[in-house]
């Protein structure tokens, strides 16, 4: 079989499943997928919270924590010292499979009984750095969410390997850089999009090995240019001047001659370095990635995202990967594991797991929850190895007679990723949200959970039109008063209407001599994705006269944008 087409039985569109896409499902044993990739890819992310924390009491200790799980999700929690211990056991809420009831259905019972860890954290590398999620080896970092190994770090997602920085997003290696998106290796980089081994470079986009540079687009290796006009030293440290101290008023002016540059100026089809045979978006440094959206170190791999590698040979994956192959439909997984499918959380030497949630350092597990260190278990109870491989096949069997079936109708047999009306999130909290909003009512339509706004009793005390224009006329009096965000709750951005100025941040702002931000945490995180092109593709041709180039992208047709084929535009940039 060469290549079939498929009616998704969610969104009722064709999608198409190839050679190799058997030749993996073969050898992973499990059957075509049922779902396109793109509700399949929004099926995970529905169980994927990363930013919305909720204060809970850990049910071991009595301390109190916060939390990715909320008290209406009758989620059971323990803190990450408590959940991380040998004080309790898993297997201790074994259950025995029974043929008369769905299997997800029991599966989702014991995930309400078995405690969960309050955040997906590596406790015990944190320094200072509290209010933190899907983190490891941080110090001194605050509302910091999947990233690794900073210092310093403030209102970040996706950063590794970074210190001292303020509010960006997809980015590696960079140091003192603020509102920055997709940059690697970067230094003093302020409102920078896509630049890569650049300093002291602001409202930049695609420019690789620059310095001294503002408001400028794919330039390579230029120093002292300003809307990709050349200036001597002194010209341009005079001509700069024109735009600072930054305030509200000059920052939309450089934006909007920064769009209108960009305009004219090509991009290329897609983001990323270092790629060979791989298409997708925000990629580097993969082989053979097929349609895979922000990651790097992919290789063999296809409808793979959030991957900070290195990964080979798995389909339909999020989150993490690091030291991981022949994985299928998994949702944070890695640290040399392998062989895993349908799972959720299979952390660190976990092999051969199946429908299993929040699983580590374990071997041979069928629909278990919050095991460690165990093997030949279902449902959390204890099999010798020919039990568990006998009762194994029964499941599977009975899963393919007696399906889940979701409020929608969709059939979910064995081989197809938990449903999204099971998440213990609300659609809302999710990275689902971020990628493919739905209103309230289309996702109640859909059967999952919403969070409402929560009624906040803050007492403004700096109104947004009051605020210092620039930072020069800000002293330490803002730290502690509650400020009023612009958008007052009329967006769809997790709005919290109000926001405070901690210590660290506020010098962070005066040492760079940047205006205070005018809009919530959770705004301008918003703001930043919606700078960050889509995950989905589309068929187009290169755009540049006389070529016939056709590639997939993450650029709409209906774009503004200029877009060329990888050939056309790196003969383009200067």
């Amino acid at each position: 079989m060469n290549i079939k087409i498929i009616v998704c039985q969610n969104c009722k569109k064709d999608f198409m499943i190839e050679l190799d896409d058997f030749s993996f499902y073969e050898k992973m044993k499990v059957p075509a997928p049922t779902f396109c990739p793109e509700c399949r890819l929004i099926r995970r992310l529905a169980r994927r919270n990363e930013r919305v924390f909720y204060h809970r009491i850990c049910e071991k200790c009595n301390k109190k924590v916060i939390s990715v799980f909320s008290e209406e999700s009758k989620i059971h929690v323990y803190c990450s010292p408590c959940w991380t211990s040998d004080s309790w056991d898993g297997t201790s809420y074994g259950v025995d499979f029974d043929s008369s009831i769905i299997f997800l259905k029991q599966l989702n019972d014991l995930f309400h009984q078995v405690p969960m860890m309050n955040l997906f954290t590596l406790y015990t590398t944190m320094v200072n750095s509290d209010f933190t999620n899907m983190v490891s080896w941080l110090k001194n970092c605050y509302m910091v969410t999947y990233s690794d190994y900073g210092e310093n770090l403030i209102y970040g997602s996706f950063v590794n390997h970074s210190r001292d920085s303020v509010d960006n997003l997809m980015c590696k290696e960079i140091e003192l850089c603020y509102e920055t998106i997709n940059c690697s290796k970067c230094y003093k980089a302020f409102y920078s999009i896509d630049c890569e081994s650049c300093s002291d470079i602001w409202f930049s986009r695609n420019c690789t090995g620059c310095n001294n540079c503002f408001g400028c687009i794919n330039l390579r290796n230029k120093s002292y240019y300003i809307f990709n006009q050349p200036y001597s030293k002194e010209e341009y440290e005079n001509k700069i001047k024109e735009y600072l101290p930054l305030n509200k008023e000059n920052i939309n002016i450089i934006n909007g001659l920064s769009r209108e540059l960009l305009l004219k100026s090509p991009q290329k089809y897609m983001h990323g370095w270092r790629n060979v045979d791989s298409y997708g978006d925000y990629l580097n440094d993969t082989k053979n990635a097929k349609r895979c959206f922000i990651g790097f170190n992919i290789e063999d791999s296809k409808f793979c995202s959030f991957v900070t590698g290195k990964m080979t040979d798995t389909y339909d994956f999020v989150n993490f990967g690091e030291s991981s192959s022949l994985m299928y439909e998994v949702l944070q997984g890695g640290n040399q594991s392998t062989n895993n499918r349908m799972c959720q959380w299979a952390i660190t030497n976990c092999s051969n797991l199946e429908y299993c949630l929040f699983c580590e350092n374990s071997q041979d597990l069928f629909g278990c929850v919050g095991l460690k260190k165990h093997q030949y278990c279902i449902l959390n109870k204890q099999y010798t190895k020919e039990e568990y491989f006998i009762l194994r096949e029964k499941i599977i069997k009975h899963m393919n007679e007696m399906p889940y079936v979701d409020e929608v109708g969709n059939i979910y047999k064995y081989g197809e990723f938990f449903p999204i009306e099971g998440s213990p999130f609300s659609y809302n909290d999710t990275t689902a949200q971020e990628f493919f909003p739905l209103s309230k009512e289309e996702a109640l339509k859909n059967g999952y959970k919403w969070h409402d706004k929560e009624n906040r009793n803050y007492v403004v005390d700096i109104k947004n039109k009051d605020l210092p224009e620039d930072i020069l006329n800000v002293n330490d009096d803002i730290l502690g008063k509650v400020i009023e965000c612009s958008h007052t709750g009329s967006c769809n951005h997790q709005c919290t209407e109000a926001y405070k100025i901690i210590s660290e941040e506020l010098a962070f702002y005066k040492r760079m001599n940047l205006p205070i931000p005018r809009l919530c945490p959770n705004c301008r995180h918003y703001e930043r994705l919606a700078q960050r092109n889509p995950m989905k593709l589309w068929h187009r041709s290169c755009m540049k006269e006389g070529c016939n180039n056709e590639f997939e992208t993450s650029y709409s047709p209906e774009r503004e944008e200029i877009v060329y084929c990888e050939k056309c535009y790196q003969q383009e940039v200067v």
